[in-house]
């Protein structure tokens, strides 16, 4: 069997993505440095490129560690910055690799100086990288911690050539040098808790292939009055040994508002937005991811079987702060659907060809500036799905 890319987009999510909105913290608010936290610097892991923090001597420490629970905390840097709690360590060696965005010397001022972001503003720009691996490696679960003001991130994989070492503004997926060809695991806020692998979807996995070109969109905003970070720590975990691994799963990627570019959302609009998309192949949908920003009232999303009138609610969320991502299978029980409360139907979502995946946007525009589909948490929205399945057709949508 040919191994594909990753084309998994969590985003989430929004790496965006990827993801569980079944972390218990909401997404954290930037603020003043957090010194009561236990901080750390994360392992320094084999094939790690620029980026990693130097953990000389804590390799027997990150070596107790349950990777299956929360890790931060568990790092030894101390920094003048907000949430270095937020670090995690890499996994143990042979268990996985790290990803990580971020200074690689916090006492080097101009290293430092590329990832700061001032007080007031936001942005969403991709930094550009190449994956530290230097062979094939597959996995199955992440995590990924970034630090307070983080509200999303993409991560984008490219064919080709493209500058490295930098933000700039993310771009590329058609150009003349380099071509997106996949994605890994993403964020729709700053915690993305690693969630259990089911027995069912054990030989599911994605690949990555060595030195791959990254662009890591990612949306951060700073609502304080001190300088943050943007920095995240991507852990991707391989399967357990005696594993095999012998299918890989499709994106589910569903953009809705595309057209608010043109007809932006009117101050003193209420309004539900829906869109679909077409199933094409059996299969089952593995994880749903919804976003918006901070007019969002209530995010829905539904399978509709082929020939029916009615869609089958499987995913809800209302709070924008507390974005949602569920995962389908019989380890995971997902929270019943209840007014103001983000929940999911539970169990493998199966699925045929033919079914329609429905997706829709209560957005209030109570503000006096009309509503674009930007990167944006207050003058912008978006009403957009993520996820991925197996068994089908990549189930890819844009609409206006």
């Amino acid at each position: 069997m040919t191994k594909p890319l990753s084309t998994f987009v969590a985003v989430t999510a929004l790496v965006w993505a990827g993801s569980s909105c079944s972390s218990d913290d909401p997404e954290p608010t930037p603020s003043t440095k957090d010194a009561a936290a236990e901080e750390t610097s994360e392992d320094k892991h084999e094939g790690h490129k620029s980026g990693a923090v130097d953990a000389k001597g804590e390799d027997a420490k990150a070596a107790e560690l349950d990777h299956t629970k929360d890790l931060r905390g568990n790092c030894t840097i101390s920094t003048s910055f907000a949430d270095d709690r937020a670090c995690i360590p890499a996994p143990k060696p042979g268990e996985g690799i790290q990803i990580h965005i971020g200074p690689s010397n916090y006492d080097d001022p101009e290293e430092v100086a590329k990832y700061i972001m001032h007080p007031g503003e936001e942005s969403s720009e991709c930094w550009t990288m190449r994956t530290p691996n230097t062979e094939d490696v597959t996995y199955q679960s992440f995590v990924l911690s970034g630090r307070a003001g983080t509200h999303h991130m993409i991560n984008t994989l490219y064919k080709g050539e493209l500058p490295t070492g930098s933000f700039g503004p993310c771009g590329g997926r058609s150009s003349d040098t380099a071509t997106a060809i996949g994605s890994l695991p993403g964020a729709s806020k700053a915690y993305m808790a690693r969630s259990k692998v089911a027995p069912e979807y054990e030989h599911v996995g994605q690949v990555l292939e060595p030195e791959v070109l990254l662009a890591a969109d990612m949306h951060y905003f700073n609502f304080t009055d001190q300088d943050i970070l943007r920095e995240v720590w991507l852990n991707l975990y391989f399967p357990a040994p005696g594993t095999e691994v012998t299918e890989y799963s499709s994106v589910i990627r569903g953009f809705g508002g595309l057209g608010w570019n043109r007809e932006p959302i009117q101050p003193g609009t209420d309004q539900v937005y829906k869109y679909e998309c077409p199933i094409k192949g059996d299969g089952k949908i593995l994880q749903l991811l919804g976003h918006y920003h901070a007019h969002g009232k209530q995010f829905t999303a539904s399978i509709k079987r082929k020939g029916s009138d009615s869609g089958m609610k499987v995913f809800e969320m209302f709070d924008y702060l507390e974005p949602a991502t569920f995962d389908y299978n019989t380890v995971t029980d997902n929270p019943e659907f209840s007014q103001g409360a983000p929940g999911a139907v539970s169990g493998v979502l199966e699925v045929q060809d033919g079914d329609i995946l429905m997706w829709d946007c209560h957005i209030i525009n109570d503000d006096m500036v009309p509503l674009r589909y930007v990167n944006e948490v207050k003058t912008g929205e978006m009403c957009n799905v993520w996820g991925y399945s197996i068994g089908t057709e990549p189930i890819v949508c844009d609409h206006p």
